[in-house]
């Protein structure tokens, strides 16, 4: 009885250690500041600015190359539903630093066009790339009125599994992080 209730304990434990040390750690790698948001006619202009952890940036400066992902999506806030998504803005920004070549690059893919923009340190590389300005959701005359939200979510990817294997090795992190950022309710629609 007490070896079967030790070998019962032991496995447990080694079950405990071998879950704390491969799920992913939940540290504040970064966040998003300033949001704001602002509307003209039908449109509604999001600006954003996300704040990296130093560590993270360090990477970026040794070489490291980074995906960052923006999401800029509209919500319609319901009371005793979950929240339903209307549309949204998907931002992708590949930053590569290369110091010995003297090379800063960002190439970012917005709605299907792609734009490389080269700087002269990386240090305003990182600056320029963590700024989302006017980023611009439109045709929303046509939406129910109503109480809408904005959501702002940055994250930075690790590595692209292929998707049969990212379900089943899920314990493996993909993403340095990722955060999101609610704007205050806004009134939108025309209809009734």
């Amino acid at each position: 009885m007490r070896f079967f209730f030790f070998k019962k304990a032991i496995l447990l434990l080694s079950l405990a250690i071998v879950l704390f040390l491969f799920l992913p750690l939940d540290a504040r790698a970064a966040q998003i500041n300033s949001l704001s948001v602002s509307m003209k006619g039908d449109s509604v202009f999001v600006s954003a600015r996300l704040v990296m952890d130093p560590s993270v940036i360090k990477d970026l400066q040794a070489g490291i190359q980074k995906d960052l992902v923006f999401y800029v999506d509209l919500f319609r806030h319901w009371s005793s539903w979950p929240d339903e998504y209307i549309k949204g803005v998907r931002i992708e920004r590949y930053l590569s630093c290369d110091s010995v070549k003297g090379e800063y690059m960002m190439t970012t893919l917005e709605r299907g066009a792609d734009e490389e923009t080269r700087y002269g340190s990386c240090d305003d590389l990182i600056k320029n790339s963590l700024v989302l300005g006017g980023v611009k959701l439109s045709n929303l005359n046509e939406l129910t009125k109503g109480r809408y939200f904005i959501r702002v979510t940055a994250e930075s990817k690790l590595r692209n599994l292929p998707p049969l294997l990212a379900q089943m090795f899920f314990f493996i992190r993909d993403k340095d992080f990722s955060v999101y950022e609610d704007s205050p309710m806004i009134t939108l629609g025309d209809k009734p």
